[in-house]
């Protein structure tokens, strides 16, 4: 076993203690897909011995965004880690599930120890302060450099472009980075970036307009009210993939105890074939006119049968659905109602008319407006896909619309709401939550905040339109048009490049730029495109911290190892950077990160038993406590010890079927007294029909649209009709007659482990056709495919598959770029290298329902992806 405390560990060293870390698995890990070659590497090092000989398990952290963090343990000896395992702390059983981590938590330990790791600062050969050479960034080699030299040129360039530009010209490359990297806000401020990126329209201040928060706190059931449904939806949504953790668990038990499952999406997901759902394969981008064709089958066939639409609820918890119950705040008479039957524009909005559009035949919405009428219990669960569309600004009201229609709110067995990371089908407040970190909030003196879409461009041409800042609690603004000069570019905690729309256009912003700064672990497609990387510690590497995970669990991961090599934490690279700046790093960083770990663990409070619905403290701290870990704070009294705490990686609250949690039922207040538990929308209650969305919508500005009080169909500007050449329904197919969209996938979480080589080896990096389609082109499973748009194109392996509608291409998201500079072609097949800078007028970004094409490529094919370029880095 070789240590790897040093911090000049050899590479092969580093590979040894790697592959100590469960026999074969571990081993076939060390260097790509093949077994031989990998016994080979590690034929030096002895395998591990019995972890009882002298090994500590450590809870270790979670800490990709999956929202998942699920327990997580290693086995440390000698400074390796040698096993890993997931909660064993109790008994599992489906009221008290152990919170079980998946493959992305085991393959975790690759991130802290993989060889691709970052060693020590760089810089880029042929970069200078005199001269940057930005053409070559993305091509050129790397030089190690010390911390004293990586800090003076950074602070050089800081003062030198503050001094010439102003701090307008630094942008933190990241969605909602209005106040990130703290250095910069110590130093007078940076220019920000917002997208849509997750939520989508969701983030259009839904909670203040139409009455639908954007998250599921106090919005979703409890979990265990679905076993009072006869019926739950997943509407583009695929918990299975994109919720880890224990809900998919809970529906498994649900679909156990007879509850029906319908899916609406364009694939037949993993969690549908796990709970057997029946499909309504809509076509991507075009869920407003499917959801229109319900409501209006849902009234006729209320009018037909009876017993469909809840009159009463409508009545009662809502405004705008017809001409009885306008909103007061109305500038003109109209209604959803109207709207629907064809009054303003002379098209009825029939199952006929939306089948035309979505795809979906009239039957199956037929199917599914009778199945969420009112005289079933429904849970309506929503994943944010269907608002991540271009013209998808109405996707939160309709859905709210047919869920009120239904009356599926406020009652046992009936709810609706997002379903969304570790709380999906689990609402309801936190029943243990953790304390502060006692570090400050930092303000950002610069204003300017870009659309994600409009980001590199500006870049360019100075020139955007400031809508707010989506992530700052303020939510969407009026749009004013604004100018800015960007000289710099930061990429601190975000991956905005790899992630964020018009991927191809950004690397060209950033050969712009006088100078581009990444914080890094690997080189990431921000750290290849930078001119200084600096080598930051994972969370294996830090004191520790806690992590919400589901409303039952707190999670509390501790250090595993020292800082490898010459990797520094964010708070220490951040106090270098401010001193060299003449700043004083106290007033960001008063306190030490062991001293904020610790305010985090004597701050957390649990729900009491007593039903009264308050909060106590957590954890017992002693004066021993406090003495042994070398912090301040007093004695108290909780519910476990600290050392307890510690070593079971956390707190979960116990639960048993009809406990005091269980009575949690979304909305349930409000539904039962209105008038007392308003909404905080302009009426105080649902609105069908709003004023203040309409007015928010046209005071952005971003394109030429008007938006009505009502939810409406919006022709996107790019879309399904743009897959035509007049842009015509059943017209001549277009350039790109194929919609694309970028479903997540299990391999990665978003950018996050697309390195990591047990996952590559698991999971290949496919592009989704449908088998009809693909084989009308002769391609088959394996072939290499070119897929391009007006952006860009990528090339990708075909996975065929018949669980997904005709005329979609599906790119996975999250692949590293991996440019060919001579055809400009990625090798790598980043969705968003495909995606330009369309943007609908509520500043959305179309992330799911672009244009493309696709056919077999006919040049040299893409090798086994577990066998690409690892990126490792070698520096003397």
């Amino acid at each position: 076993m070789v240590s790897i405390q040093s911090k000049n560990i050899s590479r092969r060293g580093f590979l040894g203690a790697s592959a100590a870390v469960a026999a074969s698995a571990a081993l076939l890990s060390a260097t790509g897909c093949s077994a031989e070659a990998s016994l080979d590497a590690a034929d030096k090092h002895e395998l591990p011995v019995d972890p009882a000989e002298g090994g500590e398990w450590v809870a270790a952290a979670c800490w990709h965004n999956c929202g998942g963090r699920c327990m997580n343990k290693v086995m440390v000896k000698d400074g390796a880690v040698v096993r890993q395992k997931t909660d064993d702390t109790h008994e599992d059983s489906p009221d008290y599930p152990q919170q079980r981590g998946c493959v992305r938590g085991k393959a975790q330990q690759q991130q802290c120890f993989g060889a691709d790791r970052l060693k020590y600062p760089m810089k880029r050969k042929s970069w200078s302060p005199e001269n940057p050479n930005g053409e070559l960034r993305g091509k050129d080699e790397w030089e190690r450099i010390s911390w004293d030299e990586a800090i003076d040129y950074i602070a050089d360039q800081f003062k030198t472009i503050k001094e010439k530009y102003g701090n307008q010209a630094f942008l933190i490359g990241s969605y909602g980075s209005r106040y990130a990297f703290s250095p910069l806000l110590a130093y007078g401020g940076h220019t920000s970036v917002a997208d849509s990126t997750s939520h989508g329209a969701y983030l259009l201040n839904t909670a203040d307009t139409i009455g639908i928060p954007k998250t599921d706190a106090g919005v979703c059931n409890d979990r265990t009210d679905m076993l009072n449904a006869e019926t739950i939806v997943f509407y583009a949504s695929n918990p299975a993939w994109s919720a880890a953790g224990t809900p998919s668990y809970h529906y498994i038990r649900a679909k156990e105890a007879g509850v029906k499952f319908i899916t609406v999406d364009p694939i037949y997901t993993a969690s549908a074939q796990i709970l057997d759902a029946y499909w309504i394969p809509v076509r991507t981008g075009t869920d407003t006119a499917f959801m229109l064709g319900v409501a209006s089958e849902m009234l006729r066939l209320d009018k037909e049968e009876g017993n469909v639409v809840d009159w009463d609820f409508l009545d009662k918890c809502t405004v705008g659905f017809d001409a009885d119950h306008k909103p007061a705040d109305l500038k003109e008479d109209v209604n959803f109602l109207d709207y629907l039957n064809g009054v303003y524009d002379g098209e009825p909005k029939t199952a006929e008319w939306a089948s035309k559009i979505c795809g979906v035949p009239v039957e199956k919405i037929t199917y599914f407006a009778r199945e969420i009428g009112k005289e079933h219990d429904v849970w309506m669960l929503h994943n944010f896909a269907a608002a991540r569309c271009n013209g998808s600004e109405n996707v939160p009201q309709l859905f709210m619309t047919l869920s009120a229609m239904g009356g599926h709110y406020g009652k046992p067995g009936n709810c609706s709401a997002n379903n969304y990371h570790a709380n999906a089908g689990n609402g309801g407040p936190a029943l243990v939550k953790a304390g502060s970190s006692g570090l400050p909030s930092l303000k950002n003196p610069i204003e300017g905040v870009i659309p994600g879409p409009q980001v590199w461009e500006a870049c360019f041409t100075g020139k955007y339109r400031n809508v707010g800042d989506w992530y700052s609690g303020k939510g969407a603004q009026a749009g004013v048009d604004e100018t800015c000069d960007i000289h710099c570019i930061i990429h601190d905690e975000n991956a905005y490049l790899q992630t964020g729309p018009n991927m191809k256009r950004g690397i060209e912003a950033h050969r712009k730029m006088d100078f581009v700064l990444s914080k890094a672990q690997f080189l990431t497609t921000q750290a290849l495109y930078s001119d200084i990387v600096l080598p930051v510690t994972t969370q294996w590497e830090v004191p520790g911290g806690l992590a919400s995970s589901n409303r039952e669990f707190l999670f509390c991961f501790s250090q595993v190892t020292e800082p490898l090599y010459e990797a520094k934490t964010d708070a220490q690279i951040n106090t270098l950077i401010m001193e060299a700046l003449g700043l004083d790093p106290s007033t960001v960083y008063p306190i030490s990160e062991k001293q904020a770990f610790f305010n985090q663990i004597a701050g957390a409070t649990v729900i009491k038993e007593d039903g009264s619905g308050k909060y106590e403290p957590l954890v017992t701290i002693t004066d021993a406590d406090l003495k042994e870990w070398g912090v301040s704070g007093k004695p108290q009294t909780g519910r476990v010890g600290l050392k307890e705490f510690i070593d079971n990686g956390g707190y979960q609250v116990e639960r048993k079927l009809g406990d005091a949690y269980s009575s949690f039922i979304g909305y349930a207040d409000y539904i039962k007294d209105p008038a007392a538990n308003p909404l905080k929308t302009k009426s105080g209650k649902l609105e069908i029909t709003c004023q203040a969305k309409a007015d928010l919508f046209n005071s952005i500005g971003l394109i030429d649209q008007e938006y009505q009080p009502y939810p409406e169909y919006l022709v996107p500007t790019v879309g399904y009709e743009t897959t035509f050449k007049d842009g015509k329904i059943d017209g001549e197919a277009g350039e790109y007659p194929y919609l694309m969209f970028n479903p997540h996938y299990f391999r990665r979480s978003h950018s996050v482990f697309n390195n990591c080589p047990w996952l590559r080896e698991a999971w290949a990096n496919p592009v989704f056709l449908n088998a009809s389609d693909a084989e009308a082109k002769g391609i088959a499973d394996g072939d290499t495919v070119r897929v391009w748009t007006k952006y860009g194109e990528v090339l990708r392996k075909a996975c065929c598959m018949e669980n997904m509608r005709p005329g979609e291409v599906g790119i996975p998201h999250g692949a590293w770029v991996r440019v060919d500079e001579e055809t400009g072609i990625d090798h790598g097949g980043a969705d968003n290298y495909l995606i330009g800078n369309d943007i609908s007028g509520g500043g959305l970004t179309s992330y799911n329902n672009n244009n493309c094409n696709f056919e077999k490529y006919e040049g040299t094919p893409l090798e086994d992806d577990c066998d690409t370029d690892k990126r490792i880095i070698e520096l003397g």
